[in-house]
């Protein structure tokens, strides 16, 4: 591989961690605030920047 082209790949691998590490912080924080039991999944959704439908999939998880 030339420079430029792995140069590429590895941004390209640290911008799928970063991404990761970001949506998986986002759920923990949603965790935390259905936990206080305080918000509405439309208000939990709004602050942290997860989808209605995201939300609701941690207040309801399903065991196998």
């Amino acid at each position: 591989m030339r420079g430029p082209l792995i140069q590429t790949e590895a941004r390209a691998i640290l911008n799928r961690g970063i991404s990761h590490g970001i949506s998986e912080c986002k759920k923990e924080i949603a965790l935390r605030m259905l936990k206080m039991g305080k918000l509405t999944v439309e208000e939990i959704a709004e602050y942290s920047a997860l989808s209605v439908a995201e939300v609701e999939q941690l207040a309801n998880p399903q065991t196998i």
